[in-house]
């Protein structure tokens, strides 16, 4: 029987007695079916339910004479608001909605700030304000207690006489009320309604009589009106609370089967029963790990199909439509459950790994909690208001799926920040489901307890071994990845640092330090043989022949890429100005020293790592092909351009066939620097440019280079293909494929 049909006996076996256990369903199934009608349309519904009840209650009001309660009977007896034929009453819904865009008449304070359900109460009532008895408390003091107490719901208070369109003063009015009681909010929000209304009918009144006109009192109109789309509008709603809810219940669909496989196994004692069957362990940790990441994936689509059902079946999209053109973009719903596949793949991965290490379903369940608060933090940070998707945000796990989550709904997600953050989630994925491969199985894992955790990570327990496994290979590419993006955006802060041998100096000391120190650190500590993981061993004479075709011509195809890619991929302004910036820099530094940097310091510190360290580790239990297309696409996006992605990862491809076939780095190493060399300099006046024009190559419209020299190019890595293909390999033999885990 071969792996892929194990592997498919397996995880068909586990998904069927998974989706059997009541737990699982009940997580996957029905909550995210009962969990959004309820939640939405439940908390919507009893919110206007609780403010119509408030609306009909009667509020106690206090005042300090029989003149000020007269006068304040008649002022909320002719409140516009109370006449026959007034405004009808808004839902809470379109309150709510209102305030949040600023459109409540007379309180532009309110309408800057974020509306709560409270704040939409208040404004409620104060476009309609509720029934009102007055009593008269003539002592102040008692009378502001009686409102602490909630004996009175609220207090007045004249500074003078009573208003009148007769006078010319001002009368000041004090509200006395218990910030901490909605009820006595609710009161004072409705006098404040009503003491607004009467403000201007005055206000119209005193102009009258001097002949003025409204406009006398406003110089200035002010008039908000918003550019946003209806799509926009409806995008934004979601991207409030949606991608957190999603998160939050992705990682709770592969909960309860990561644990159920792991230590219910252990709990019901049929794991040592697995361990011995006549399987590979690899087998038995991916069919595992394919069930959990399939109900995690499998959770995630029923929660966006939840979340369209509860918008357009609840009418949901009827309420927030009644008062401005809102449109909810259910069209983003597909590639946001694109970015949550690896999302889902890489929690699964986590989660098979974190509960391996429990003994019972229990134990499990406290291993769970803190990998929850993790996905937490970096979800709520992606939530804050003003996050943008850029610099180190871009590559940051959870938190650029939040805030691409929040931009697709709005419609501001690109494509290139799609690419970045599946890529990115990708590796993590990556490195989570070989390390859970990796722990699955071990001796100190399935006995697990303090003392027999610890041996994992302490050296004297390590085997010797020719290559590293894929888990540290992948920890190591994650890692290496992060880190780079990091540096690398650390030194571009500065502008003006490209022309500075700091920027380059710092810039060979970060590859120097991740791309060859750390692999070297980790394979010192884990007691890898450093020659054979590296691949330090002289190639045949084809080995080198082969490198130079490729060296010598695929900086030319690259460039016919680049120009047929910029058709359908065109790259952005501001990434064409910083390119040409960083080339102005470089035509003003020697020749030699463009090349050491751009070129010799690359081609030994990546190639080390990708060619070296990476593809050595991946491919003993992926395979050469999958090793070779992994670790390219790890290379290109280590370049940190989504539009040079795939020229760089065919390069890597060709690199790491040259260290398959050939068993050596070197040939890869001579590769990487006559492409990057020739590259630079035959854009260069004091270098090969002159040459190259004298010899016809001349770049015509469009970016092509002329057609001899493409044809040229291809002719050049044809031969090298075919040097790799039927090639003498490495006089020391081939590189043996190292033991799968």
């Amino acid at each position: 029987m071969s792996r892929l049909s194990r592997i498919n006996t397996i995880w068909r076996k586990e998904l069927i007695d998974t989706l059997r256990d009541r737990r699982t369903l009940i997580a996957m199934i029905l909550v995210p079916i009962v969990l959004y009608p309820a939640m939405i349309l439940g908390s919507l519904q009893g919110f206007e339910l609780q403010v119509s009840r408030l609306r009909q209650e009667e509020y106690r009001v206090g005042v300090m004479s029989e003149s000020v309660r007269s006068w304040l009977r008649h002022m909320i007896d002719t409140d516009p608001a109370r006449q026959p034929g007034a405004q009808p009453e808004m839902s809470a819904e379109e309150l709510a909605k209102k305030g949040k865009e600023g459109e409540l008449a007379g309180d532009e304070e309110d309408a800057t700030r974020d509306e709560s359900p409270t704040d939409a109460a208040r404004e409620s009532v104060r476009a309609t304000p509720p029934e009102y008895r007055i009593e008269i408390v003539s002592d102040p003091e008692l009378l502001a207690k009686q409102v602490l107490e909630g004996e009175l719901h609220a207090g007045v208070v004249l500074g003078g006489p009573p208003p009148s369109a007769a006078g010319d003063a001002s009368a000041p009015i004090t509200l006395l009320l218990d910030q901490t009681e909605i009820r006595s909010q609710m009161a004072v929000a409705g006098l404040g309604g009503v003491f607004e209304r009467a403000d201007s009918e005055l206000l119209r009144q005193r102009l009258r009589r001097e002949n003025l006109a409204d406009t006398f009192v406003r110089p200035i109109d002010v008039v908000q009106e918003t550019v946003a789309t209806p799509e926009k509008v409806g995008g934004s709603i979601l991207g409030q609370i949606v991608p957190l809810i999603l998160i939050i219940m992705t990682i709770t669909g592969a909960i309860y089967p990561a644990i159920d496989l792991t230590a219910g196994e252990r709990e019901r004692g049929t794991l040592e029963t697995l361990m011995v069957a006549p399987v590979p362990t690899v087998d038995l940790i991916a069919g595992k790990f394919v069930v959990v990441a399939l109900i995690g994936m499998l959770s995630a689509g029923l929660n966006l199909l939840s979340i369209g059902g509860t918008i357009y079946l609840g009418g949901l999209g009827q309420i927030l439509t009644q008062q401005s053109a809102v449109v909810i973009p259910l069209k983003a719903l597909p590639w946001v459950l694109v970015v949550l596949v690896p999302l889902a793949i890489m929690f699964s991965a986590v989660l098979l790994a974190v509960c391996s290490f429990a003994r019972s379903f229990k134990e499990a369940q406290n291993y769970v909690m803190p990998v929850m608060v993790a996905a937490l933090i970096p979800a709520v940070v992606g939530a804050l208001p003003g996050m943008k998707l850029s610099g180190p945000l871009l590559i940051m796990p959870v938190t650029n799926i939040v805030i691409l989550t929040r931009d697709l709904f709005t419609g501001q997600g690109s494509t290139v920040n799609i690419l970045w953050v599946t890529l990115s989630t990708t590796i993590y994925a990556g490195a989570a489901v070989a390390v859970a491969a990796k722990l699955f199985g071990q001796e100190a894992v399935l006995f697990a307890d303090s003392g027999s955790i610890k041996t994992i990570f302490q050296r004297r327990f390590f085997k010797p071994a020719r290559w590293p496994n894929v888990a540290q290979a992948f920890l190591l590419i994650a890692a290496v990845f992060s880190a780079n993006f990091f540096i690398q955006q650390a030194l571009l802060a500065k502008p003006g640092v490209l022309g500075t041998m700091w920027y380059w100096g710092g810039l060979t000391a970060v590859i120097f330090g991740l791309f060859v120190g750390a692999p070297l650190a980790l394979c010192l500590y884990a007691r890898v043989n450093i020659k054979e993981t590296f691949a330090l061993r002289l190639p045949p004479l084809g080995g080198w022949i082969a490198a130079l075709c490729f060296g010598s011509s695929v900086w030319i195809l690259s460039q016919v890429w680049l120009s047929f890619q910029e058709t359908w991929l065109p790259i952005p302004r501001e990434y064409e100005q910083a390119f040409g910036e960083m080339l102005g820099v470089l035509d003003q530094i020697n020749p030699l020293v463009v090349v050491f940097f751009v070129a010799l310091v690359p081609a030994i510190g990546e190639e080390l790592f990708f060619r070296g360290f990476a593809l050595q580790g991946l491919r003993g239990s992926l395979g050469v092909i999958f090793a070779i297309l992994i670790v390219a696409v790890a290379f290109g996006a280590n370049h940190h351009s989504i539009h040079r992605l795939a020229v760089t990862a065919g390069l890597g491809v060709l690199f790491g066939v040259l260290v398959i076939r050939f068993g050596s780095i070197y040939p890869a190493m001579l590769a990487h620097l006559l492409n990057n060399g020739l590259a630079v300099l035959s854009g260069r006046s004091d270098a090969l440019q002159p040459v190259l024009e004298r010899l016809g190559y001349v770049v015509g419209d469009g970016g092509y280079p002329p057609v001899a020299w493409v044809l040229g190019a291809l002719g050049l890595t044809l031969i090298g293909v075919l040097i790799c293909m039927f090639g003498r390999r490495s006089p020391d033999g081939p590189l043996r494929e190292p033991e799968p885990i």
